[in-house]
């Protein structure tokens, strides 16, 4: 059979005609090549990726300061992070916007904000114009909502020119202390969605991210860390909390992440005995009614736990022994917890931890008539806490005998 004869059978069983298919093809392979060379195309070389910002602002001039981390792509998969060169770009304007036009027009790259993780704002511009900052960070499509709110004290923009103890860029490593939040609970891990979410209650407060510049412990090179939290009230910076006062806020906040999140404790019992423990928290549950038009309530923790080694010679698989450990345990996070709960009502007086949206929901009846008092009632809600810990297991062995 000839190539003529082919080409008629081909024609037939397909339906369609050779001179329409090479004109496809030929229209492919056109505009195949005119892509490359359209104007909205962004070649690697001409981008920088912005891994974090900071944005400041001076309470004198009223302006703000827009600052990216910035790092070139790498052109090939195989680059390493210590061969890569960040670069910070900066600009002062007069709103957010205004600074952020100014800094991108003065660089020689393309800035792509889609790998952002961090935006760290510096506390005079969360105390005194967060609302502007906010409103700017979710208007634009280009922010990550998932990226991380953090308030740091001092300047923001100082904090994007410290190096890590890692060695790795910044961004990353601090998005591994936000991975390693399971080993202690003293970061909050909150996104620029749960920030904004949060935002606009009038009835409650909040806490956002804070980072502190540490001292190294093997130089003296300082690094930032996250820990503790920085609270958010009416839609300005209210204060800080520590890295206790956070675990406490993460215990009853319900976080996802606690489904992963194990914290250790040294506990001291009444008669001696010292031992560090591992602690998971297995449930939480706030009960509360209103007597007399007061409102009430009581917090519930569970947690299981593990000893992780003791200060003396004692057989941890006695049945009276870990009896004796657990109320040592459960009696010190009770205590832990009140600390923080006084801190939240006393000191501060602000909810952080939410209870407004539980009358809210469980008495919404009750909740119409004190909501206008709710500021004054808040710091004089007494509230229970109680704590049950048990110990599921004791490491690998239960006694040890010390040598005299």
């Amino acid at each position: 059979m000839c190539l003529k004869d082919n080409l008629i059978i081909f024609k037939v069983r397909n339906g369609i005609s050779l001179k329409k298919g090479v004109w496809f093809i030929l229209l492919c392979l056109f505009m195949v090549s005119i892509g490359g060379c359209s104007p909205d195309v962004n070649e690697i070389s001409d981008i920088a990726l912005v891994t974090a910002a900071a944005i400041d602002f001076d309470e004198e001039t009223k302006k703000y300061t827009f600052s990216a981390f910035c790092i070139m792509p790498s052109n090939t998969s195989q680059e390493k992070t210590s061969s890569l060169s960040p670069w910070i770009s900066s600009a002062t304007g007069k709103t957010p916007l205004d600074a952020a036009r100014k800094m991108r027009s003065r660089v020689g790259k393309n800035l792509i904000f889609q790998h952002n993780k961090f935006f760290i704002v510096s506390e005079s511009a969360a105390k005194h114009s967060l609302y502007e900052v906010v409103d700017y960070l979710t208007r634009k499509r280009e922010f990550r909502i998932t990226a991380y709110p953090i308030i740091a004290p001092g300047q923001a923009l100082d904090k994007l020119m410290l190096a890590t103890e890692s060695g790795d860029l910044l961004p990353n490593d601090l998005l591994g202390q936000v991975r390693n939040n399971k080993l202690s609970g003293q970061v909050v891990t909150l996104t620029l969605k749960d920030f904004v979410d949060l935002f606009e209650n009038p009835n409650r407060g909040f806490v956002s991210g804070r980072v502190k510049v540490n001292t190294s412990e093997t130089s003296d090179k300082k690094f930032l860390s996250l820990n503790g939290g920085a609270i958010i009230y009416k839609q300005k910076f209210a204060g800080w909390v520590d890295g206790n006062d956070v675990l406490t806020l993460n215990a009853l906040s319900k976080n996802r992440f606690w489904r992963t999140m194990e914290f250790n404790e040294v506990i001291n019992s009444n008669d001696g005995l010292k031992f560090s423990a591992l602690f998971h928290e297995k449930d939480s549950e706030i009960s509360g009614d209103i007597q007399n038009g007061r409102p009430k309530l009581s917090l519930y923790l569970k947690f299981s736990a593990s000893v992780e080694d003791v200060n003396e010679d004692i057989d941890v698989g006695d049945s009276s022994v870990i009896i004796q450990m657990e109320q040592a345990a459960s009696n010190h996070l009770e205590e832990k917890i009140r600390r923080s709960l006084l801190h939240f009502q006393k000191d501060l007086k602000i909810d952080v931890l939410g209870f407004s949206d539980y009358y809210m929901q469980h008495h919404p009846q009750a909740w119409k008539t004190i909501q206008k008092d709710w500021e004054t009632l808040y710091p004089k809600i007494p509230i229970q806490v109680h704590v049950t810990v048990l110990f599921d297991k004791s490491g690998m062995t239960t006694y040890i005998k010390e040598q005299s």
